[in-house]
């Protein structure tokens, strides 16, 4: 018994370690809409998730403490016209939606995880092709924008006008200091680390990693629900006994008592 509760803690201490961040899911449906080509852009160049890459490993540096969240990187000053989306308190991520293997599927959902020990704020959105464009014509000195037309599918399936294509956005601020270390001062800010990850839903609700898991607790809590009736009966027999032996000991102290 004490070898166990010397292992205790240990266990305890491990599953800690697995929980010890913050996440922020956006569930969305994979419309097909009208395709945008931006080979000309900055936007030909994100990052892609997909059916065979579906998660990536960034790091970020935080907007200033204080920064309402939905402002970061929206200011009108300050941003080139060669590449609009050079902010650097911010990521843009292209989702594709159209692989064969996923095309069964209308709903998906994006996983954003980063450590609880880093503290800042993540706002994570999904955006279209066209609010992409829409973006593009709206910044300052960037009244044209060179071959981005509705035209020929970009990252998407060869051939079609319309694409389930889509466009994350993830914008990061400080929210505190950190303890300080010996090589980094409490004041200095660091890059956060962040973890996307980018599933289909089963049945519209349920994200592909978490079906082995159903599937696992499927046939034990069918078993549990079988067993259950055993169980009680079985147990039965000594809270009666018990029951009895309650009554008893009642019986005997009243006639000692008389």
């Amino acid at each position: 018994m004490h070898h166990h509760f010397m292992i205790l803690p240990f266990i305890v201490l491990f599953i800690c370690q697995e929980v010890i961040a913050n996440t922020e899911i956006i569930n969305f449906v994979a419309a097909e809409e009208s395709n945008v080509d931006f080979s000309s852009t900055t936007v030909d160049s994100w990052p892609l998730l997909n059916y065979k890459n579906n998660q990536g490993h960034w790091n970020v540096d935080p907007a200033l403490l204080d920064t309402p969240l939905q402002q970061v990187c929206e200011s009108k000053t300050g941003i080139d016209p060669a590449n609009p989306f050079s902010c650097s308190h911010e990521l843009w991520v292209a989702l594709d939606l159209d692989d064969e293997n996923w095309m069964s599927y209308s709903k998906f959902t994006l996983r954003l995880s980063w450590p609880a020990s880093s503290p800042a704020d993540l706002l994570l959105e999904i955006h279209s092709p066209q609010a992409i464009l829409t973006r593009l014509y709206k910044l300052p000195h960037q009244s044209t924008i060179d071959d981005a037309s509705i035209t020929t599918p970009h990252l998407s399936r060869t051939g079609s006008p319309t694409t389930r294509l889509k466009y994350a956005r993830i914008r990061v601020v400080d929210t505190g200091i950190r303890a300080p270390t010996p090589d980094v001062p409490a004041s200095a800010t660091q890059a956060i680390p962040f973890i996307l990850v980018l599933e289909q839903l089963y049945l519209g609700v349920l994200p592909a990693s978490l079906l082995s898991t159903v599937c696992f607790l499927i046939p034990v809590l069918s078993c549990a629900a079988l067993a259950t009736p055993w169980i009680l009966s079985y147990l039965d027999h000594f809270i009666q006994q018990a029951r009895q032996e309650l009554r008893d000991f009642s019986t005997a102290q009243e006639k000692k008592e008389h």
